[in-house]
């Protein structure tokens, strides 16, 4: 287990659109090049879309790789 790599997946998410809703669609696909177990792939698959969405919404737009042109 890698509680770095469940932040880098985290924090990739709440700041790369494409990236977030890639982890929405398929969690297992989006995560394959992050050393994980099989416990943090069953997490991060158990994510809310719209807790991810909310929480990405509160960012600072210049934090996000958008840089500004909103979240999809």
């Amino acid at each position: 287990m890698s509680l770095e790599a469940v932040q880098q997946v985290i924090g990739r998410a709440i700041t790369d659109a494409e990236f977030r809703q890639q982890l929405i669609d398929d969690a297992r696909a989006a995560c394959a090049g992050y050393d994980l177990s099989e416990a943090e792939l069953d997490a991060l698959e158990a994510l809310d879309q719209a807790s991810l969405q909310a929480f990405a919404g509160t960012l600072d737009p210049r934090l996000s790789k958008t840089g500004g042109r909103g979240f999809v």
